[in-house]
């Protein structure tokens, strides 16, 4: 079942970093060729599909790396006793600050009719924690 859970966490994350990926450094270059109706009617298509894709890999994301962080944190194995632990846990905590600053800008948008407090650079901030996490994947596996 590890396994599993290993391979969707993977692929999800290939899913959810490639579309922010694609939407801050990708998209930007359109803009340069291609009429702003017509970029905005691509963006809203594509868009309004994505959202359905893009919540379903966040949520297997979060329920296969639960199910894998289990099996290094809490009970026998403690939670602040090795660097692997330590660094899985600032994993943890740049995953929790990137759902505040979601959070923030759902409810703001959705629930306040405001615009996003994060404006245009909501995917790039997010883009940023998520390499900082697969950074902090890889180095947990060095220590």
């Amino acid at each position: 079942m590890y396994l599993f859970s290993l391979i969707t966490h993977l692929v999800c994350a290939i899913i959810f970093i490639g579309y922010v990926f694609f939407d801050v450094c990708i998209y930007p270059f359109a803009k340069k060729t291609i009429s702003p109706q017509t970029l905005e009617a691509v963006k809203k298509a594509y868009t309004k599909g994505s959202a359905k894709v893009f919540g379903t890999a966040f949520l297997l994301l979060l329920i296969s790396g639960a199910y894998m962080a289990k099996d290094y944190l809490g009970g026998e194995h403690g939670w602040w006793q090795s660097n692997f632990q330590k660094l899985l846990l600032a994993k943890i905590a740049v995953l929790l600050l990137m759902c505040l600053i979601t959070f923030i800008s759902v409810f703001n948008v959705t629930i306040l009719k405001k615009p996003d407090p994060f404006g245009k650079f909501s995917h790039l901030i997010a883009l940023v924690l998520c390499l900082i996490m697969v950074v902090l994947a890889k180095f947990m596996w060095w220590v």
